[in-house]
This record gives C-alpha cells, structure tokens and sequence, in this order.
C-alpha cells in the first residue's frame, strides 16, 4: 500500500486526501488496515478503546497480536456489568495492555449535582459524565484511535469510513481508524470462536450489546445488535463516536 504523508497531529487532515485514501482500503483485510496503520503511523501515539463487547474483543485480540504494546484504553463508567469486568481481566491475563479511565465525577457526587439515577432521566447527560468526558481525555492522550465499530450494527453507524478524523476538545485532529466496519456479526463470532478469544458471557444470555447496567437488556426480537440499548428511547448512541 502506499505511504500515508507525514502527519501533523496538531493540523486538520486534508478531507479529500483522508476520503481517498480510505476508499482505498475498502476490501482489505483488517490485519492489512492495522498493518499499514503500525508500520506508517508508529512513530505517533496509537491506541485503541474497547469496551470489551464482541469486535472489541476481536480489536484488542488483533492488536496484541501485531503491535503488543499498544494501549487498550476503556472506560470505566462505575455502572458496569460484573461480566464486562471480568472479560477485561481475562485479556489482561492473555498480555492486553489495559488502561482503564474512569469519569472525573463519582456516581454520589453525580447524584449530589444531578439527582439520583440520572440515567433514566437524563440519558444524554450521564452519558456525557461518565462517557464522552473520559473519551476526550483519552484523545488527549492519543494521535491515532483505533475502534471496533461496524456499518451493520446500527443506522448511525451505517456511513462510518475506514479511516475518518475525531476532535479533541480544543478542535485538532485525531486520526479514527475503523478496521472491522465491513464485517458482519458472523465475521466477529467467527474470529472470536477461531482463535479462542474471550468474550463477554452475557452474549450467551441474550445480550447482543452491553453497555452500563441500567442502560442495557436483552436485544429486541425485532430490533438491530444496539436494540438493547436504552430501550424505549430514541437514544441510540452514548456520544463517543460523536466526538
């Protein structure tokens, strides 16, 4: 593949050289797009997130593999299932190098501002505390963010380019590489069950996405991989990959 040109993580990236070169990748492997990602953009700081559902799984699985010291950050939002904890710590133990970040505002100081259960009141908002925040500190700490993230997992997601661009709160750029937004769910239960990947046990039960406790069930019989989150709402997204 050809070279990327040296980037300047403090100026904006060129769309259209950004949009080319990401039409570029449609039809490549995923270890190809993270291949290229760590042998043209190593020099910069290259992370990825993971909440440890399934493609995350699958991420944090295939980077450690190719790059091992590359940081896995996650959030800690303190409203996490016992399972989401415990698929973590099983890829700490396979070498996963995890970061966890936590929101700056605990969850009694949140209910001292806000009122109790802020999440069902207010879903945006909590969201907003104890998600997006942490997620712009960690962009503070990175040049190039790799997600997990498919087209098919939901309508919002449907447009997501390979590579596209992220914004720190002060507006510079953030190179977002999505390597997996081609793949299907059976493309991801297919790596996960190949190479013995662990994944959250909750997706055995039901589950298809699983986020904080109050905000998720069981998916919708009727309804996409996300139908699980914030049921009865039109929230569909918790605003991280809005940033």
């Amino acid at each position: 593949m050809a070279q990327w040109p040296t980037v300047n993580p403090e100026a904006p990236f060129d769309p259209g050289a950004l949009a080319a070169r990401s039409a570029s990748f449609e039809g490549a492997s995923a270890e190809a797009i993270l291949a290229w990602v760590f042998e043209n953009l190593g020099h910069l700081r290259v992370g990825c997130t993971s909440a440890f559902g399934p493609e995350g799984c699958v991420l944090v699985d295939m980077v450690r593999r190719m790059r091992p010291a590359t940081p896995v950050f996650t959030i800690d939002t303190g409203l996490l299932f016992d399972a989401s904890v415990e698929v973590r710590r099983a890829h700490e133990e396979r070498g996963a190098r995890v970061v966890v970040v936590e929101p700056l505002v605990s969850l009694s100081a949140q209910a001292e501002r806000h009122g109790p259960r802020l999440w069902e009141r207010d879903p945006d908002a909590c969201c907003a505390v104890r998600k997006v925040e942490p997620m712009r500190r960690i962009l503070d700490r990175l040049d190039v963010w790799l997600t997990a993230i498919r087209r098919d997992q939901s309508p919002t997601r449907a447009n997501t380019p390979i590579l596209g661009v992220a914004r720190r709160a002060d507006g510079s750029a953030v190179l977002k590489v999505a390597p997996f937004v081609a793949w299907t769910r059976k493309d991801t239960w297919s790596y996960l069950l190949t190479h013995g990947v662990p994944y959250n046990r909750l997706l055995d039960e039901g589950y298809t996405s699983v986020g904080c406790r109050p905000c998720t069930a069981p998916a919708a019989p009727d309804g996409d991989e996300r139908s699980g989150r914030w049921q009865g709402r039109a929230k569909t997204e918790c605003g991280i990959h809005t940033l």
